[in-house]
């Protein structure tokens, strides 16, 4: 057998969970499993608490055990405890309908309800760094590449000249470590590059320009603005400029 390698796969957005589960089954039962050594879905699985339909929080599914409290309708509290991958009721103080499930949860669309005292407690994918791709290490054969393309909601790999690509090791690694590390939270943005711009604030105020570069990890703009008959790139933050209309 070959060397397992790396390689991504381009997938339904939203559905990345339901095709690694499609995909396992697949390679059941076409005798396939040990073809494939690793699917990892580039995000990050996380158990979101809800009272009284509001959000309360959020932990990851995995590492060390936790304990997370929720209080409830008439201030009743709910206890939580996260450990080995599975979402547990350790005490709640519901008295008329219990918790249900009774048993634990533990996987990605799972939740754990308490009806009486409206909390809940659900496995969720977040921080998705490619929303719509899932990694594959795998030896990757004609008759798996077949097999793989046949599951529902996969578009196909990632391929150049007709062939798979393969993703180096390191890389995937990284990404790993950056969701292990947390992803940065990216505030929503309200511009684009080629906008045209008013400054509002600072030194500049009442220049316009034109947008040219956009960091959002830092919440910096670039935006070339015409001074002296030349085109100057200033530096500014997100709420120092309005978009001419």
């Amino acid at each position: 057998m070959n060397e397992k390698k790396w390689y991504s796969l381009h997938v339904q957005s939203g559905f990345e969970p339901r095709v690694k589960a499609n995909i396992l089954k697949a390679l059941r039962e076409t005798g396939q499993v040990e073809k494939v050594e690793e699917i990892f879905i580039p995000a990050v699985e996380k158990v979101v608490f809800k009272a009284l339909g509001k959000e309360k929080g959020e932990l990851p599914l995995r590492g060390e055990p936790r304990i997370f409290e929720v209080e409830g309708e008439e201030g009743k509290k709910v206890v939580f405890r996260i450990e080995d991958g599975k979402v547990f009721v350790e005490s709640c103080e519901c008295e008329r309908k219990k918790c249900e499930p009774e048993g634990p949860i533990e996987k990605i669309g799972q939740r754990i309800r308490c009806p009486e005292n409206r909390v809940e407690a659900k496995i969720e994918l977040k921080d998705r760094l490619y929303p719509g791709y899932i990694f594959i290490k795998a030896d990757l054969d004609k008759d798996l590449q077949s097999t793989i393309r046949r599951v529902p909601r996969v578009l196909g790999f990632v391929s150049a000249g007709g062939r798979p690509v393969v993703v180096p090791e390191s890389e995937v690694t990284a990404i790993k470590e950056r969701l292990k590390k947390g992803v940065p939270k990216v505030r929503k943005l309200k511009f684009d590059i080629g906008d045209k711009v008013k400054i509002k604030e600072g030194p500049f105020i009442g220049f316009e320009g034109t947008i040219s570069e956009i960091d959002p990890e830092h919440g910096k703009i670039i935006v070339l603005v015409n001074i002296f008959d030349r085109q100057t790139p200033v530096e500014l933050e997100f709420d120092q400029i309005e978009k001419i209309s």
